[in-house]
């Protein structure tokens, strides 16, 4: 096999002819439309969403407790724990070095005619949302590559959000 065949030479105005949606019109129409009812619903909304697509059981809490989240640490088994908090561990020291490598500054320029002031200024959110994806396959992975990583970059506030939340490793 050749590159001609791996490889095929496009002009830049056949390169739009190529772009697909990343969704069919129905999918995004059912998304909005459930964006919207959760918009205009408010909690109840969101719980009937919850009911319906994630099997949540009516008038369960849709927040778990930090209590709840304790209890559930303590109850994995410990060689599963160590790892998990291992792995926490380095990724936070990797996300406060990557944090420490940027820097505020300013630059005056005087390019065209008169002096500006350009720069730039490293400032964490007020407020993170981080999923955990859950069910049949939870991924902790997630929750320590965002919800670790925001933390290091100063982020008071992580609300970690999952269907279907579970205990299974």
């Amino acid at each position: 096999m050749n590159a001609d065949t791996l490889l095929k030479a496009l002009r830049p105005d056949q390169v739009p002819s190529l772009r697909r949606a990343p969704f069919d019109a129905a999918t995004l129409r059912e998304a909005e439309r459930i964006v919207e009812h959760v918009r205009s619903g408010g909690e109840d909304a969101l719980r009937a969403c919850a009911e319906r697509f994630d099997g949540l059981d009516r008038g369960s809490s849709l927040v778990i407790e930090p209590s709840s989240l304790k209890h559930a640490a303590e109850a994995l088994p410990i060689e599963d724990r160590r790892i998990l908090e291992r792995t926490a561990e380095r990724i936070r020291r990797f996300a406060e070095a990557q944090r420490a490598a940027l820097r505020d500054f300013e630059l005056v320029s005087d390019v065209g005619g008169g002096d500006i002031t350009m720069g730039q200024r490293v400032l964490p959110l007020s407020v993170v949302g981080c999923y955990a994806p859950g069910g049949r396959y939870p991924l902790p992975s997630s929750v320590l590559m965002t919800a670790v990583t925001a933390r290091a970059a100063g982020v008071p506030n992580v609300i970690v959000a999952s269907p279907r939340p579970t205990t299974a490793t």
